[in-house]
């Protein structure tokens, strides 16, 4: 397993030093960019658990996900 926590270390360097580097433009514009990735990824998800389901139908299960996700984060804060 040390060789798995060392390449996550690794990578986790990697970002740090990415994101270190970043101009103030670019770390406003990836909190935007990152959470538009992740809904793609998660409607690709939702694309394979529904294939009958039509991009409408995706965005809305996208919405419900979302407001889930935000219920969760709410209650656990407070």
């Amino acid at each position: 397993m040390k060789y798995a926590a060392s390449t996550a270390d690794a990578i986790w360097l990697a970002k740090v030093r990415q994101a270190r580097s970043m101009t103030e433009e670019d770390r406003v514009l990836a909190g935007p960019r990152l959470f538009a990735g992740v809904c793609e990824r998660m409607k690709e998800g939702l694309r394979d658990q529904n294939p009958e389901a039509n991009e409408a139908e995706i965005h809305r299960l996208l919405l419900r996900n979302l407001k889930r996700l935000r219920k969760i984060e709410t209650a656990v804060r407070h």
